[in-house]
């Protein structure tokens, strides 16, 4: 159930900052950028933007997780941190996936949209 919620939620601020920005796309292509740079450089920034988050979040679990593990081992003997990493990978790429798509996806129609009115 969390997973879906945050699937949607990601969704969903990608969908917004999109259409907040179709102004801008909009000034892009009147300044001579064609329909594919643009969607290139949504779906780069989605990218980049899962990426830091990526990174963030990697390194406030570890952090958390280095001093978990080290207040466990005065308790016990051998506490041993065992990291999921296809989990985490598939985790990864599924949230890369769903950003890039709700972020490209909106740019093209709104683009198109905003193109045929002209």
């Amino acid at each position: 159930m969390a997973l879906v919620y945050t699937a949607i939620s990601i969704a969903n601020t990608q969908l917004m900052a999109t259409t907040g920005r179709i102004r801008e796309l909009l000034t892009l292509r009147l300044a001579g950028a064609t329909r594919r740079q643009i969607l290139r450089l949504v779906g780069r920034e989605a990218i980049t933007v899962g990426a830091v988050g990526a990174v963030i979040g990697a390194l406030v679990t570890g952090a958390t997780l280095i001093v978990v593990t080290a207040a466990l081992s005065g308790l016990s003997d051998s506490v041993a941190v065992r990291v999921p990493w296809l989990i985490l990978l598939v985790v990864i790429v599924s949230c890369g996936v769903i950003s890039f798509t709700a972020s490209v996806v909106p740019a093209a129609v709104a683009l198109r949209r905003a193109l045929g009115r002209a």
